[in-house]
C-alpha cells in the first residue's frame, strides 16, 4: 500500500532564531509501502543535497524533517541537518520570493496544485532580483523540477512520487507539470520581527 509523507525543508536566514527560518513543505508518496525512520532520514539527506546543488551553496545550514501525514500528534520521523548553525546571509528583503507551481493533470483544481517559494537572491551565482525575475532566474527556479537526478520528481528513485497532498480529501496527486513566471511573490511571514519602532501621538 502506498504511503504519503510530508517533508519540511528550512534554512536559517539572517540569524538562527527559529521564528526567522525560511521553509517549504513538500509531499512524496512511497509507492510500495511504509518507510522506516532510517529510510526517511536517507530521503531527508537527499533533499538537503538537492538544495545544496540547486542553490550552489554547500557550506550553509539546511534542515529537513520527515513526518507522517496523519499522525496525531505528528512528531518528526526523521530530522537531518547539514552545516548546523551556519547562517545564510542576505542584504535584500527576505519577503521577496520566486514561486514554482506544480500540479497534476488539471492545474485548475486547487486540491491538485502545490507551490514552493524560492530565494534566488541566495543562490550562487547571484541571480537577477530586479524589478522582474529574468529568464536566467526563472530557469534556475524551474531546475528544482526539471534537473535530471537533481530535482523533486527524481528524489529517492522510482519508488518515490512527488506531488500534492490534499488534507481535505486525504488524497495524493502525483505532479505532472510545473511553471514559473516573471512575477515576484511577497511572503510577509518571512519578514524579520521588528527590533525598533517609531511612533507619534498628536491630534489631526
Amino acid at each position: 500500500m502506498a504511503t504519503v509523507y510530508k517533508f519540511t525543508i528550512s534554512i536559517p536566514v539572517t540569524d538562527t532564531l527559529p521564528r526567522n527560518r525560511i521553509s517549504n513543505t513538500v509531499h512524496f508518496e512511497h509507492v510500495v509501502g511504509s518507510q522506516s525512520d532510517s529510510q526517511l532520514a536517507t530521503m531527508c539527506s537527499d533533499l538537503a543535497a538537492m538544495y545544496q546543488a540547486r542553490y550552489g551553496v554547500a557550506t550553509k545550514e539546511i534542515n529537513v524533517k520527515a513526518y507522517d501525514t496523519d499522525a496525531v500528534p505528528n512528531y518528526p520521523r526523521a530530522n537531518v541537518t547539514v552545516n548546523a548553525g551556519v547562517v545564510w546571509t542576505i542584504n535584500q528583503p527576505r519577503e521577496v520570493a520566486l514561486c514554482v507551481s506544480y500540479a497534476g493533470a488539471n492545474r485548475g483544481n486547487k486540491s491538485e496544485r502545490g507551490r514552493i517559494y524560492l530565494m534566488p537572491q541566495l543562490a550562487i551565482p547571484l541571480l537577477n532580483s530586479g524589478l522582474r525575475p529574468d529568464a536566467a532566474c526563472m530557469t534556475w527556479a524551474m531546475k528544482f523540477y526539471t534537473e535530471p537526478n537533481g530535482s523533486f520528481p527524481d528524489i529517492g528513485g522510482v519508488d518515490w512520487k512527488f506531488g500534492v497532498w490534499s488534507k481535505t480529501y486525504s488524497k495524493f496527486t502525483q505532479s505532472q507539470q510545473a511553471w514559473c513566471n516573471d512575477d515576484w511573490d511577497t511572503q510577509r511571514r518571512r519578514g524579520l520581527r521588528e527590533t525598533t519602532r517609531q511612533s507619534v501621538a498628536r491630534e489631526g
